[in-house]
């Protein structure tokens, strides 16, 4: 199984192409990414208004309105005779809550030794199940209990390093027509659908598993339910984070992600969805009870449709993306379905193939007295148009062929002379392990006869190359190839074939003049293809994965291992 089962042309799939990482190296590169970002603090108070309902204040607004009491720096359990809760009281202050994204403390790898975090993000069954757990490097959190006479008790606690508290909630990760996501804003859409160069990065799932629109209201791990931390976390946090996520999609807990620019990819992302392939066992089903490290390789699969194609629907792959013996060196796979990569190297090569598919031109006629002299004129044009076909199976995945005819006779029945010329051009394209094999075959069929019926003809150009290209590729994600080019020429030399002693001389002569002009003409457009046609091609993903270890799956995707860079 792993990569070399990628069959995205399947009619179950057909994306243009696939971006699948572990659950375990997404876990492993958003802790590395949260042990070092530097998120805002996010304040937001609230107040009573006239109805009894909270109000959203600004923070210095509060102070203000409370006499200058700040509500994060009055202690726990503060009796409620204190000025300060007093102050609150008046300004009919309700709760607050101050937080910062990022890694908590006390846990590993910021504190060596630390307990290990939980995983942040845990794949489920489906796109629509997929576990977020939601933490902060710092969390405070304040709330006023009101009774018969104002404030009857006072809660101001923070998060303790090593006990986080947590924020699980279920999220569906669809972005469908027909699933919440329909529901956000254009803009937020566009903000989760980001189909520019971060498109896989985790700074980028994470800004969408805290701006989808949940399934469930999160509940809180760390902190025992029913104790007043957790009823304060409950009004001051959740409620909040859940109103604003609801209304306009945007994350309480804001972040920008910042775009980076590497060389762009040769196929362009138009649309995009998720889909979690569970860990798969030797019968292509998912496997009941993964253990720990199977479900570690359970994948984060982006589906993507290219150069504005229609994005087929989710569906769970049958094969693993990685396999157990692979886990410690790569974090996922990008495939490329072997259409589109077929269709970007059709184009890269349609303009070399067509260059040698002539079209020719014969005319014989008689002049002098009595029309007894016999003229040939002829010609070759190129770049005329090959027939293309796209296999959608086997390892050839592209055929072009050409071929044309022009013949031409004087006297009667052509008993004074007759001239053919058919020239034919095939180039077959295959993929196979870590090689693309093109083979081109020119063909030009010359026949001439003279006066008697003197006749001369042969194939005057029968060359063949065939171009092995071995495949790399580099860091960033461009190919790089070795070429090792084969020419094969049966070319037939009218003057050493032996006619030149048996025809008549002028039949000889006018042969090979045909056959120089032929050979040379086709000499100045038949070439290897280029090394660069190969090179030329770039994967997407260059601004979040180092690339490794390129080849063709077992039905002609284009594949390559993917790391996450340092994030």
């Amino acid at each position: 199984m792993g990569f070399s089962s990628s069959n995205l042309s399947a009619a179950a799939y057909g994306y243009s192409f696939v971006v699948a990482t572990t659950q375990e190296s997404i876990n492993a590169s958003m802790q590395q990414y949260l042990s070092g970002i530097k998120a805002p603090e996010i304040m937001m108070c609230y107040i009573m208004d006239q109805n009894g309902n909270p109000q959203s204040i600004d923070y210095q607004t509060l102070i203000t309105q409370a006499n200058g009491t700040d509500p994060f720096s009055v202690p726990d359990g503060t009796p409620v005779t204190d000025p300060r809760i007093q102050n609150l009281s008046k300004a009919y202050f309700m709760y607050a809550f101050k937080a910062q994204i990022g890694l908590p403390a006390g846990y590993a790898p910021l504190t060596p030794g630390g307990p290990a975090l939980p995983n942040i993000v845990v794949l489920g069954s489906s796109t629509a199940t997929v576990q977020f757990n939601l933490t902060c490097s710092e969390f405070q959190v304040t709330e006023a209990t009101y009774g018969p006479r104002g404030i009857a008790n006072w809660l101001n606690q923070s998060q303790p390093a090593g006990q986080a508290w947590i924020f699980s909630s279920l999220v569906d990760m669809q972005l469908t027509p027909n699933s919440d996501y329909a529901n956000l804003p254009p803009a937020v859409q566009a903000q989760i659908k980001n189909l520019g160069g971060n498109a896989f990065s985790v700074q980028q799932l994470l800004f969408d598993l805290d701006n989808a629109a949940l399934q469930s209201t999160p509940t809180i791990t760390g902190v025992v339910p029913g104790t007043p931390l957790y009823n304060g976390l409950q009004s001051a946090f959740l409620g909040p984070y859940m109103t604003q996520l609801k209304t306009n999609g945007q994350p309480v807990l804001g972040y920008s992600i910042q775009q980076s620019t590497t060389p762009p990819s040769s196929i362009t992302l138009t649309d995009l969805n998720f889909e979690v392939n569970p860990y798969m066992g030797t019968n292509g089903q998912p496997v009941s009870s993964p253990t720990t490290d199977q479900q570690g390789l359970s994948s984060l699969c982006y589906l993507c449709a290219a150069n504005g194609v229609q994005l087929p629907v989710a569906n769970e792959f049958s094969w693993n993306w990685i396999d157990p013996s692979e886990e410690s060196s790569y974090n996922g796979v990008v495939a490329i379905n072997r259409n589109t990569f077929a269709n970007f190297f059709e184009t890269q090569l349609y303009p070399i193939v067509s260059k040698c598919c002539f079209s020719p031109s014969v005319r014989v006629w008689l002049s002098g007295t009595f029309d007894t002299t016999v003229n040939y004129q002829w010609g070759l044009s190129g770049n005329q148009t090959p027939t293309v076909n796209m296999p959608s199976t086997g390892s050839t995945v592209a055929t072009f062929t050409y071929s044309g005819n022009a013949s031409d006779q004087a006297g009667l029945n052509g008993d004074m002379g007759s001239m053919t010329l058919t020239p034919s051009m095939n180039a077959t394209v295959v993929f196979t392990g870590k090689t693309i094999v093109i083979t081109q075959h020119l063909v030009i069929y010359v026949e001439i006869t003279g006066t008697f019926g003197v006749t001369l003809s042969g194939n005057v150009v029968d060359i063949t190359y065939t171009d092995t290209y071995t495949l790399g590729v580099d860091a960033s994600g461009s190919l790089t190839a070795t070429l090792n080019s084969v020419k094969t020429d049966n070319s037939v030399d009218p003057s050493t074939n032996g006619w030149s002693n048996f025809w008549g001389s002028d039949v000889n002569s006018l042969m090979n003049d045909i056959a120089t002009w032929v050979q040379n003409f086709a000499a100045t457009n038949f070439t290897d293809i280029p090394l660069n046609t190969v090179q030329s091609f770039v994967f997407p993903g260059g601004n979040t994965f180092t690339f490794d270890d390129v080849s063709f799956s077992e039905n002609q995707d284009l594949v390559s291992h993917i790391t996450y860079v340092q994030v």
